[in-house]
This record gives C-alpha cells, structure tokens and sequence, in this order.
C-alpha cells in the first residue's frame, strides 16, 4: 500500500515537471515564432545630414592676469565672479623689499649727483690754473714742462666730469628701475570683465623667476562664449565656416543652443593615434546659461533637405529570422530564376543574328555560361551559326551555306567567369571571360578555321596577327 502511494506521487511529480517545461519551452517558443511587425505611414518633413562631434565651453576674450616680480600676496581685493574696470587694483606683494631697494638706488644717485659737482669744482680750477699758466708762458716768464703740465691737468678734469655724469645717469636708471618693480608690487586688471578664477590667497608667495604665476583669470565678456568642437577627420572635410550648429549641455538637457562655425583649425590633434581637428563654435548667451568649462555635444548640419518623404531607419535594417541554410536556399532560388532570364535574353539575340545571316557570336556574362542557345545546367551554351560570310586571313572565302557550331564552357568557381576554348589541336586553352563581374557582356566573332574544318572557334588575338 506504502509504495502504491509512492508511485502515484513520482508519477504526479513527473507530469508536473513536463508540464512546467512545456509552458517555459515550448510555450515561449511558439509565442516568439509569430512574426510581430510595425507599420508605419510614409511622411514628408525635413531631413538633416549632421557630423556629431563634442567640445568645452570656453569665454571668447580671456586674459590671465599674473605677475612680473616675486614677493608675497599681502592684500586681495578681488573673488570670484568679482566685477572688475580695466587698471581696477586686484592684488598688492609686500612692498618692503622693493621700497628698501628703491632707497638705497636713491641714495646711489645722490652720490653720482655728488660726484659730479665736484668733478664740475675740479674742472673749473683746472681751467683757471692752465689760463694763468698759458699767459705767463706768453709772457716767457715759465717753461714749457710748466705750460705743459698745467694743460695735462685740465684735460683730465673735464674727463672726469664726463665719467661723473655717467655713474649719475646709471644711478638714475638703477632709481627707475626699482621703481617700475615697485609698482609691479601693485597688481591691477588689463581689461573690462569678470574674475572666473583665483589662483592665489594672502600670505602666498610668488616666484617669477623663469616664468610669470598667474594670479587671476578675467573673462572679457561672458555673453559671448564659443564652443572648441573636437572633429574626427572622418569628418572634417564636411565641416565648413558659416555652418549652423546645435548642441546641449547636461545642466540644461531640455534646451537646445544654437551656434555657428567660425573657424576650422588645420593644426591637428593626435591622442593616442586618434587625430581630431577644431572647429570653433561661436554662441550667444544672453542669459549667462552657459559657464566656462561645460561640455557640449554638437550636432554641426552639413547638409538638409525640405519637406522630404520620410522613411524609418528601422525599415532599412531589416534583418531576417533565417539560419544559414535557409539563407542558401533562398540564394539559390533566386540565382536560377536569374540565370533563367539572362538565358532567354541571349537566346533571342542568337536567333536575331542568325535570321541576318551575320556572324554567330557567344556570349559570356558574369559566370553563366551563355552562347546564342539557352544555357545547359551544367554552364555550357552552343550556339549554331547559320550563313556565315566572310573572308578569313589568309584570302581564302569561307563557304557561304555551311553551318558551324561552337561550344564555350564558362568555370563557375572564382571571381571572373573563365571560358574553355579548343585550339587547334583540341586541348582546352583557359580564358577570362572579361574583367568586370555581372553586367557586362563579351562577344567574340566565329570564323572558319583552315586547321579544323569542321568546327568554329572564336577569333584571338594570335589568329589576327
């Protein structure tokens, strides 16, 4: 009775498991095998062609304001976001140093100053010393060496007052100079604008020794800013100056910005063997939206259309449920019914120039065999001249109402379609039927040959020389 109940619930358990693969397998399957398709009306609206780059949001005008000298930040006058007037004070150094310098420079030229005015004292009694001892010397009452000497003395006077006047002139400038380094101490704003950015805090030091630090970043005007695009040379050669452009930021996703390309730049940008060119994007931003350093995602518009018809991009990119195999055979089908045709059509060009009495000719396109009949299933084609007239090479006149037959074999395999002709001693030569691949056709004329009387073999190129 105890295994009785035992066989009862396996053999529920295993009707409960079919019946639960069944609806999870075989029910999801069949469910999915039902084609589902979606309809759509043909519209007519407007179509863009669009080269999709991004770029940085960056002010047009923007100077960054530094120092010529080294000192420290004693004052701050300006933030960020601060409005500020060209020559407006932003910044002072310690002035300390430079205004110890600039005194002892002044001290230096009061020195010079000094010098002169007694060079000037000992050049005047020089000149009254050789005065005095030039009239006695006219009078003879001293000697030439006397004379000589005095006039030495005065020479050398007014040399010194020369050198004098140019240690003044030194210190003069050394007086200058520290004075220019002590109003570089004063650190004032080059332009109109706004203070995006503060490098520097009080009690910082600054060195300039090699390079100017930069103390402050001023935007000239934040109404104006434009867009550095980052254009793949895929497609640079569609972007032109004068181009409309569209573009978002992520802190306003909803609205739309419109610009204009000003410039395209020749200097390329390589990052990691990718090459990119700049376009810059100019933009209008009366509403102060758009801030320095945001990331745009620009659609530049090289090309539109109006009130055009209107398909779904999804209806393009059909792509069949099919495995491979059905694939072939729809291939297949369709390459006989092709082959088909293209049969009938030689067919009908043969009988045409076999009722004119003019040459027979085969035909050979893509890689079906064809020549005058309609094709056999294995690709060979024959064709059946019927008054062929002519005059072969060598003089002799080709008998107006004999009939000849040629045979031309096209090798299915390989890119070109080949064709298999007979020489003259019956060996099969290969040829390319032509160079190109599907439409085009090659037609060769037939004429009696004297080496094999009763075949017809196409014309080469070795028989007309």
């Amino acid at each position: 009775m105890k295994n009785k109940k035992f066989l009862i619930g396996g053999i529920a358990l295993v009707v409960i498991v079919v019946v639960i693969l069944w609806l999870t397998v075989f029910g999801k399957s069949t469910k999915t095998e039902q084609a589902l398709y979606k309809t759509e009306a043909v519209s007519r609206g407007d179509i863009e062609a669009l080269v999709v780059a991004s770029g940085t949001l960056n002010p047009v005008d923007a100077i960054d304001v530094g120092t010529q000298v080294s000192g420290r930040i004693s004052k701050i006058y300006v933030d960020f976001n601060s409005k500020v007037k060209a020559g407006q004070l932003v910044a002072e150094l310690d002035q300390a140093t430079y205004l110890a310098r600039l005194e002892q420079n002044k001290a230096n030229y009061k020195t010079a100053v000094a010098a002169l005015d007694r060079a000037n004292v000992t050049a005047d009694n020089s000149k009254r010393k050789y005065d005095r001892a030039l009239s006695l010397f006219e009078k003879k009452l001293i000697s030439y060496e006397e004379k000589d000497a005095s006039e030495t003395d005065y020479l050398s006077a007014k040399s010194d007052v020369k050198s004098a006047e140019a240690r003044m002139d030194q210190a003069k400038s050394q007086v200058d100079s520290s004075q220019v380094d002590l109003n570089f101490c004063i650190i004032r704003s080059p332009i109109d604008g706004v203070v995006i950015d503060r490098k520097i805090n009080v009690g910082q030091t600054v060195a300039s020794q090699f390079t100017a630090p930069v103390l402050f970043k001023v935007a000239n005007d934040l109404t104006k800013m434009q867009v550095e695009c980052s254009i793949d040379e895929a497609d640079i050669g569609r972007v032109k100056e004068g181009q409309t452009v569209r573009f978002s930021v992520d802190a306003y996703s909803s609205d739309t910005f419109l610009g204009e390309v000003t410039q395209v730049r020749y200097s390329p940008t390589v990052t990691s063997g990718v090459v990119t060119y700049t376009a810059i994007v100019t933009v209008s931003n009366p509403e102060l939206k758009l801030r320095p350093g945001m990331t745009a995602t620009a659609s530049v518009i090289t090309g539109q259309a109006k009130n055009a018809l209107k398909v779904p991009n999804s209806a393009l990119r059909f792509t069949p449920n099919l495995t491979a195999e059905e694939m072939q055979k729809i291939m297949k089908a369709t390459f006989e019914s092709m082959r088909a045709k293209l049969g009938g059509a030689a067919q009908g060009q043969a009988k045409q120039g076999d009722g004119q009495g003019q040459p027979a000719t085969t035909t050979a396109q893509g890689q079906i065999g064809m020549a005058g009949g309609s094709p056999t299933p294995s690709g060979t084609g024959a064709a059946t001249g019927g008054q062929v007239g002519g005059q072969s090479k060598q003089g002799g006149r080709l008998d107006p109402g004999r009939e000849g037959t040629a045979q031309t074999r096209l090798c299915p395999g390989g890119r070109f379609g080949q064709q298999l002709h007979r020489n003259h001693l019956g060996r099969p030569e290969r040829r390319h039927a032509g160079h190109h691949r599907g439409q085009r056709q090659f037609q060769q004329p037939l004429r009696w040959s004297r080496r094999r009387k009763d075949v017809h073999r196409p014309v080469t190129t070795r028989d007309r020389s």
